[in-house]
């Protein structure tokens, strides 16, 4: 709720960016398809959006770049548009399974 609330007050003031840290985090899958909908309005009406998520197709639909992180250090830099959804699924995994190993 509290999410909700700071991002309507974002959108009132006309945020030229949003901090978003899991914003789908315990929606259902309609309530996160009409928050996709809404970050996406955002950035295409000129905010910047940086927003930390474990759903890597959210992350590949609205971003222009990602990032993939692991133990606080940025790991790897991809735009977007030159990944399909499956290989960013594997470069994750991949660079999540080096931690465990």
């Amino acid at each position: 709720m509290r999410q909700k609330v700071g991002l309507a007050l974002a959108i009132a003031k006309q945020a030229r960016a949003l901090l978003l840290d899991e914003p789908t985090s315990g929606l259902d899958p309609q309530a996160s398809a009409e928050f996709h909908a809404l970050i996406v309005r955002q950035r295409d009406a000129g905010a910047a959006v940086l927003m930390v998520t474990h759903d890597l197709f959210r992350a590949r639909e609205v971003g222009n770049r990602i990032g993939l992180m692991r133990e606080g250090k940025l790991r790897r830099m991809i735009d977007a548009a030159d990944i399909t959804a499956s290989d960013l699924e594997r470069l994750y995994l991949e660079e999540m399974g080096r931690a465990l190993a």
